[in-house]
């Protein structure tokens, strides 16, 4: 089975996001992910056999890590595939790290159209400079959060992502389950299906590969897949359990992870777990 690494490089941010559970988390961390520490993750994973991809992501902004390019460029070199998920702010300053990584795929996180508005301008630019090159990553997604706020833009969420180019749009689930902002809120399942029968027109329509999110169900299909290191190493099984701790990578090997009990006993109680148990993501 193909697993996911999930690795934060920071947990610092250029953004405050109504949706964004960061500032509810316990344990602030104004903290970068070293290269070095990075490596040991990496080659950790390697050992293991079991990761064939790197996701760079996490409760900051990625790019704000000026040595994320390295990590991703190392972590390919180990033969690892690597994603990354960004607000696009910063891109425009690092193009040709982009280029030169390796990075095989860029998602851009999209739920605010003012917000979106003002990336545009730096993502359609990448994408010109990736064709004119000739090339043929990294792909580029926009990655769409489902919620009242977003309901009535997503379909022009879409369009733009047609104009602009985009290789693939992904839609998923609002999580606030912690209630990070009274404002945020999510749609019923009318309007959920509803949502997906119009954006399942416009891509048979348009051609445009757009993915859904599926039925929830335990384990999910995040834990079943992937888990994800904190950026200063702790190892849990989601990124929105960031402070579920199964123990720190610098002091033990992935595959004691999947091995151990803990590991166990949290999949098999998922349901009854005070995060999972609200969860629909």
């Amino acid at each position: 089975m193909d697993l996911t690494l999930q690795i934060e490089p920071t947990r610092m941010c250029n953004l405050d996001c109504s949706i964004c559970m960061r500032k509810n988390i316990k344990k602030p961390i104004n903290s970068f992910l070293t290269f070095n520490n990075f490596k040991k993750i990496c080659d950790n994973a390697v050992l293991s056999k079991m990761f064939q991809y790197i996701g760079l992501h996490g409760w900051g902004e990625p790019l704000l890590n000026k040595e994320l390019f390295k990590m991703v460029e190392y972590a390919e070199d180990k033969g690892l595939a690597t994603n990354l998920t960004t607000n696009g702010r910063l891109i425009n300053e690092r193009f040709e790290e982009i280029f030169k990584s390796g990075l095989r795929e860029i998602a851009f996180g999209v739920y605010n159209k003012n917000l979106l508005r003002e990336v545009v301008p730096s993502i359609r630019e990448l994408i010109k400079i990736r064709n004119h090159r000739c090339l043929k990553i990294p792909k580029t997604y926009f990655d769409i959060t489902i919620c009242k706020e977003s309901l009535s833009d997503i379909q022009n969420f879409i369009e733009i992502a047609q104009e602009l180019r985009i290789d693939a749009v992904i839609l998923h689930r609002l999580f606030n389950v912690y209630k990070v902002d009274p404002s945020v809120k999510y749609i019923s399942q009318e309007e959920e299906k509803m949502l997906f029968e119009k954006v399942k027109e416009i891509g048979r329509k348009n051609g445009m590969e757009i993915y859904l999110p599926v039925r929830h169900k335990y384990p999910c299909k995040v834990v079943k897949y992937s888990i994800f290191i904190t950026v200063d190493g702790d190892i849990t099984p989601c990124c929105f359990l960031p402070e579920y701790t199964l123990g720190n990578i610098f002091e033990m090997e992935l595959s004691e992870v999947f091995a151990s009990d803990g590991y166990k006993n949290f999949k098999k109680r998922m349901p009854d777990n005070q995060i999972c148990g609200r969860c629909r993501w």
